[in-house]
Order: C-alpha cells, then structure tokens, then sequence
C-alpha cells in the first residue's frame, strides 16, 4: 500500500511529459536509495527536515515504515493498492464514490522509467 501517490491531470501529463517523466525517475531513484540504505542513515539523511525529532526516534519510525513495507519499491501502483487507497480514502470521508482503477490510473510513465533502471 503506498504512503503516498501522485495524481495529475491527463492534460498536464500530456502538456508536460518531459517533467512528468523526469519527476517520476526522481522518485524512482530516491525508493531505490531508500530501499538500500540502512534506517539510521536515512535518519541522518533527513534529520535536517525534522529539527524537533531526535535520531533515535526518526530512526526507529524508519525502521517500523520499512518492516510494514510502507515504502514502495518503485512507483507503479497496481490495481489492489489503488483499491486499498481508496479505501483509505473512503473511511476518511475524503472519497464519494470509487472510480475504476482503469478508468483514472495511467501507469505508462511509470512503466517507461523502471524499464529504463
């Protein structure tokens, strides 16, 4: 299930391709960098976001995220986990109504920029 998503318009997508292929390689090599690493570098590495949180503990919550597999490997999101988000979205009364998984998700990008690791 993934923390979080990006969504775009398909206009913008189709406007702006080149960006939205380049943030979404970002993205890729940043799970990447994060699936490799230690959680106590990843603390180190973002402490500077979190100045009231101490090392210790922002590395424990790392720890705890990656044990659930709350980081995503690589930014395709499937039809079981855009389901779940909606969910998610639902129980939170931020959703009206479900939308079909092929009706809104549009992977191609992201299919493009992992075929290319």
């Amino acid at each position: 299930m993934p923390y979080t998503t990006f969504m775009a318009k398909k206009s913008y997508l189709e406007e702006n391709k080149e960006t939205a292929e380049a943030f979404t390689r970002a993205i890729y090599k940043a799970q990447k960098w994060v699936e490799s690493k230690q959680p106590e570098e990843i603390a180190k590495t973002i402490q500077s976001h979190f100045p009231d949180t101490e090392l210790d503990v922002l590395s424990t919550a790392i720890k705890r995220y990656k044990q659930q597999d709350s980081y995503a490997a690589d930014p395709l999101l499937n039809e079981e986990e855009w389901n779940k988000l909606q969910e998610i979205m639902k129980e939170s009364d931020e959703l009206p109504k479900f939308i079909p998984y092929k009706q809104l998700v549009d992977s191609s990008i992201a299919k493009k920029v992992t075929e290319h690791k």
